[in-house]
C-alpha cells in the first residue's frame, strides 16, 4: 500500500476526466483514494447551464473533502469549433476569423465572454489560447490559429488572455513549442517538425515569449518531435531539453505547465499512457491530463507509485512540484456569477458581429460584384464534419440549409454537374469529400457556369480553385458562420 503522503503527491499531479454529467462513483473513489488534484470536463459532461454549475460545485466540494485543496476545473474553450459550452452558450468566431478582422480589441472580447461564461459556470482554468503560428497553409490545427504572422498570434493570443483575465479566468497557452507547421494530427499520429533553432526561435517561439512575458498562468506542451530542439526526437510532452531546459531555464517561465491529453496517438502508441505520463512528469510537467477513465488514471498512479519504489530520488522531484502547484492554485478565484453572464443577448450580438465582420471574398473574377443566388441556384459541397479529436463539429449539411433558405436546388456535386446549372454556390471545408467536391466545380467552371465558392473552415480548401469563380471564407463550419455568409449572399456585396 502507497504511502498517504506520496499518494497525495502523485494525484496533485493529474488532471482527469469522466463520462456523464455527474459525478460517476468510481472517479469519486479515485479521487479519494489518490487525492487527485483538478478536473477536465468535455461536451459529453454539459447538459445545461443550470447542469455544469451543479457538477462544477459538487466537484469542488469533493476535491476540498478530499485532498484539502482546490481544484483546477479546466476545459478546452478556445473559440469557434473546440468549444464545450457552445451547445449550451454563446457560439464563438474561431481564432482565425478573429485574426481576419485586423483587430485585436476583437480577440479581447471574445476572451472576455468566454470569460465571463467561464466563470459564471464554475470553472477557473481554460486550455486556451491557441499560440501556434499557421506556418503550413494545410496545417493540422487550421483555424484554431489567429494568423500565419508570429507577431499577429502574439497580438491577438495576448489579448484574448487579457479578455479572459478581466473575468477571473486563468489561460493556457498551447501547444508548447508550436504545433502549426505541420498537417499531422497529434490526436491520431506523431508529427515532426524539421526546423532548424533559428527558424523556431523566429517563428514558432515569438507568441509563448510574449505570452510568458505578460504573465500567462499555464502553458500546455505538444505532442510534437522538434529534432532541432532534442536530438533524442521525443515530443515535446516528454522532452526536459524543451520542457524544462528551454522553456524553464531560457524562457523562463514560472507559471503552471500541462500536457495534452496522454490519450492521444501520438504519445500512447510510443510509450503507452502510464508510462508517457511518468516520462512526461519527469520532462517538467506540473499537470498531466488524463481526460478519459478514471481507471486509466489509478493505473497511471499505480504505475507511478512503482516507478518510484525503483527511483526514489524522483521523489524530492515530485514535492517540488506539488509546492509549485499549491503556489500557483493560489491564483485561483471563486466562482462569481449567474446566469445573466451566460449566453446573454450582448454576448450573442458581439459574436454576431465579429464573425460578420471577419467574412472575406478573397477573389472575385474580374473585380465583378458578387452575384445574388435565387430559386434558379443550385447548392452543394462537403458536409459538417462529426465531432473528431479536438473538434466539437455540427453535423448539419450547410450547403442544404442554404438552398432552403434561397430557395434554389440541394444537389450531389454529380448530380449539379449533370444539371449543368447557370450558377452554383458551393460550400467546402476539411473532410474527405472535398476531392470530389472540388471535381465538381471544376467541370461546372469549364461549362461556363457562375461559382461562389466558400470555406467554412481555414482557407486552405479554396487554394486549389481557378480564378474564374468567386472565393469567400467563411472560418467555420457552423450556424454562426453560416448566418453571415447568407447575410453576405443576400447583399452581393463586395468586400474584395
Amino acid at each position: 500500500m502507497t504511502d498517504p503522503a506520496l499518494r497525495s503527491l502523485i494525484g496533485c499531479r493529474l488532471a482527469v476526466g469522466f463520462d456523464g454529467p455527474t459525478i460517476p462513483e468510481e472517479f469519486a473513489a479515485l479521487v479519494h483514494d489518490w487525492k487527485i488534484g483538478n478536473v477536465i470536463l468535455f461536451r459529453r459532461n454539459i447538459e445545461s447551464f443550470e447542469q455544469i454549475c451543479r457538477l462544477n460545485q459538487e466537484l469542488r466540494e469533493l476535491f476540498v473533502r478530499e485532498t484539502g485543496r482546490e481544484p483546477y476545473i479546466m476545459l478546452d474553450e478556445e473559440c469557434g469549433s473546440v468549444s464545450r459550452l457552445g451547445v449550451i452558450g454563446v457560439t464563438t468566431p474561431c481564432a482565425m476569423a478573429i485574426g481576419a478582422t485586423g483587430k485585436t480589441e476583437n480577440a479581447y472580447q471574445i476572451g472576455s465572454i468566454i470569460g465571463q461564461e467561464l466563470r459564471a459556470a464554475g470553472f477557473n482554468l481554460n486550455l486556451a489560447p491557441v499560440l501556434d503560428v499557421c506556418t503550413k497553409p494545410d496545417s493540422a490545427n487550421g483555424n484554431r490559429i489567429f494568423s500565419a504572422q508570429p507577431e499577429e498570434v502574439a497580438a491577438f493570443g495576448r489579448a484574448y488572455i487579457q479578455g479572459l483575465a478581466h473575468e477571473g479566468i486563468l489561460a493556457t497557452g498551447k501547444h508548447f513549442p508550436g504545433h502549426g507547421d505541420t498537417n499531422v494530427d497529434s490526436h491520431f499520429s506523431l508529427p515532426v517538425v524539421q526546423k532548424d533553432r533559428e527558424t523556431i526561435e523566429q517563428t514558432e517561439l515569438v507568441s509563448f515569449k510574449a505570452a510568458i512575458d505578460s504573465g500567462i498562468h499555464a502553458i500546455m506542451s505538444a505532442h510534437v518531435v522538434y529534432p532541432s530542439l532534442d536530438p533524442a526526437c521525443v515530443p515535446a510532452t516528454v522532452s526536459r531539453p524543451i520542457l524544462t531546459g528551454l522553456l524553464r531555464e531560457q524562457l523562463g517561465f514560472k507559471g503552471l505547465l500541462l500536457s495534452d491529453g496522454m490519450e492521444m496517438k501520438a504519445v500512447m502508441d510510443l510509450y503507452g499512457i502510464e508510462d508517457a505520463v511518468w516520462r512526461a512528469l519527469c520532462a517538467g510537467v506540473d499537470i498531466c491530463l488524463v481526460c478519459h477513465s478514471a481507471q486509466q488514471a489509478r493505473d497511471t498512479c499505480t504505475y507511478i507509485a512503482s516507478r518510484l519504489e525503483e527511483q526514489p530520488e524522483w521523489i524530492e522531484d515530485l514535492r517540488a512540484h506539488a509546492e509549485h502547484i499549491d503556489r500557483m492554485k493560489a491564483a485561483l478565484k471563486s466562482p462569481e456569477g449567474g446566469a445573466e453572464q451566460f449566453g446573454s443577448v450582448r454576448q450573442r450580438e458581439t459574436a454576431e458581429a465579429i464573425m460578420k465582420e471577419s467574412i472575406q471574398i478573397l477573389h472575385a473574377p474580374d473585380d465583378l460584384p458578387l452575384p445574388q443566388p435565387d430559386h434558379d441556384t443550385v447548392f452543394f459541397g462537403t458536409p459538417g464534419r462529426r465531432s473528431i479529436g479536438a473538434y466539437d463539429g455540427e453535423t448539419f449539411h450547410a450547403a442544404e440549409s442554404l438552398a432552403d433558405h434561397f430557395g434554389g436546388r440541394f444537389l450531389s456535386p454529380e448530380e449539379a454537374v449533370q444539371s449543368a446549372p447557370s450558377m452554383a454556390v458551393v460550400i467546402l471545408s476539411r473532410h474527405s469529400d472535398l476531392e470530389r467536391v472540388l471535381d465538381a466545380v471544376q467541370k461546372l467552371l469549364e461549362k461556363d457556369c457562375c461559382v461562389i465558392a466558400a470555406a467554412l473552415s481555414d482557407p486552405y480548401p479554396l487554394h486549389a480553385l481557378p480564378d474564374n469563380c468567386w472565393q469567400i471564407c467563411a472560418w467555420q463550419y457552423d450556424a454562426l458562420s453560416l448566418r453571415a455568409l447568407t447575410g453576405l449572399l443576400e447583399s452581393g456585396e463586395d468586400l474584395s
